[in-house]
């Protein structure tokens, strides 16, 4: 079996199983001590169907697809059903099982769409459908560079700023968003439990150091505006809509360091709600309003991204 080694949200990762988001993070020599390390297991090996959730174990099960173990956040044990697709094993691989390994690394992962901004990062969040990949999808035909989508490390180091480490370089986009864009669905895969969504991957996608991370604009539908967020608002919205498997923080003993990391975030970084109709046709006055926001702030932008 061919192992692979990838340097991903800054761990070393040895992995069996080739994970084809992570292409440009991948390594051509092996590392001498991986932090984190992929392994397929056999049946036998496979975790009951009632999911373990504590501090340093969280095993579930997926039906027809296969069975996941994260421990002491270091290893994954990936079980995959007899007919399961390789795409279907990296789903829950890149979404639930890693996620719960960052949390028991301590890490803090968010729920966002990231686009690099000069020579810093800007992060979209907001709930399921507010529009976060599509605002990352405009800013990158406009020129800027892509950050990342999904699930992405933050951190805040004491005295530090806060940075942004790139992820998986590939958005997810609704069917409908296409046409604005100017892209096309064909020939694209379609989201495993969303049929009308579509994963676009970026050809010319490059590796990436992290990002310091600029402003984070909470996304939400409504009247054309932006307004700021601070203190105990800030925070509540953020951990509200940007927290991934929040049901998982409590029985693995992550809650209060959750909001803490959170709290060290946006006391360095500015939090913005953007509200823009939900309504196509408005799209390009309200990402206008955002360019001119970028200029406000005096981010770094190359001349071309503002056409």
């Amino acid at each position: 079996m061919k192992q692979r080694y990838y340097s991903y949200a800054g761990l070393r990762v040895r992995s069996d199983l080739p994970i084809p988001e992570w292409t440009v993070f991948e390594e051509k020599h092996p590392f001498a001590v991986p932090e984190v390390i992929i392994s397929l297991a056999p049946a036998a090996d496979a975790v009951p169907d009632l999911p373990v959730v504590s501090p340093d174990e969280y095993n579930f099960c997926v039906p027809e697809i296969g069975a996941y173990r994260v421990r002491g956040g270091r290893e994954i044990l990936v079980t995959p059903a007899p007919k399961a697709g390789q795409r279907e094993l990296r789903l829950f691989l890149l979404g639930s099982a890693w996620g719960a390994l960052c949390y028991q690394r301590g890490f803090l992962s968010l729920h966002s769409s990231a686009i690099q901004v000069g020579d810093g990062a800007v992060a979209f969040c907001g709930s399921s459908g507010s529009g976060k990949s599509t605002a990352a999808a405009w800013l990158l035909n406009r020129g800027f560079l892509f950050a990342g989508d999904d699930l992405s490390r933050f951190d805040a180091p004491a005295g530090g700023k806060p940075i942004i480490y790139p992820s998986a370089t590939h958005l997810k986009l609704w069917h409908e968003a296409f046409g604005p864009l100017g892209r096309d669905h064909k020939g694209l895969e379609r989201d495993h439990f969303r049929q009308e969504k579509y994963h676009v991957p970026l050809p010319g996608a490059k590796k990436r150091l992290p990002l310091p991370i600029r402003a984070i604009y909470l996304l939400e539908w409504g009247e054309l505006g932006l307004t700021r967020l601070t203190g105990r608002a800030a925070l509540s919205r953020l951990i509200s809509v940007a927290t991934y498997r929040g049901d998982l923080l409590e029985p693995m003993g992550r809650l209060a360091a959750q909001w803490e990391m959170c709290a060290a975030l946006i006391r360095q970084t500015p939090v913005w709600e953007f509200r823009r109709p939900k309504d196509w046709g408005a799209m390009e006055e309200a990402m206008k309003v955002l360019l001119e926001h970028f200029k406000m702030l005096h981010f770094k932008i190359d001349g071309n991204n503002l056409l």
